[in-house]
């Protein structure tokens, strides 16, 4: 069976196409990982969430890896502040020296949330994890 000038034409094009996609995805690849900021850990403190692991609404920073004693002494005070910004609440929880993306994953507040904080500087964020009032994902500054 010959095939018409058209539909050769409408072959070679897709077959053309094809190639084209195929050569596009071999050199591209997949897209690369995101880059963690791996010489950094959060620290903080909040109420409740809705699961065992995970972490709910509550105050952040985040500290360079080795800084444990930093750690510690930013939650101690933010243990102390805490029923003031969050209206005679208390933090019941805690977690130290996890990595921001553990933190991200936990809280519901995205893949690595340590881009958007400065070393050292306590933050206020909400979580949609929280058990008591879930809410989308902020941070903002905590300005004594």
């Amino acid at each position: 069976m010959k095939r018409s000038p058209a539909r050769s034409r409408l072959l070679a094009g897709g077959l053309a196409a094809l190639a084209v996609v195929s050569a596009a995805l071999t050199l591209g690849g997949p897209a690369p990982a995101a880059q963690a900021e791996s010489n950094f850990r959060v620290c903080g403190v909040f109420n409740s969430a809705r699961y065992g692991e995970e972490i709910g609404t509550g105050m952040i920073t985040k500290v360079y890896k080795y800084g444990s004693s930093t750690c510690d002494s930013k939650m101690n005070f933010m243990a102390q502040r805490y029923g003031q910004v969050y209206g005679g609440s208390y933090p019941y929880e805690n977690f130290h020296m996890i990595t921001c993306e553990d933190f991200g994953s936990r809280s519901g507040t995205g893949a690595d949330p340590c881009y958007q904080l400065d070393q050292n500087i306590i933050y206020t964020y909400t979580s949609p994890n929280d058990r008591v009032h879930p809410n989308p994902p902020s941070f903002h500054f905590y300005n004594r």
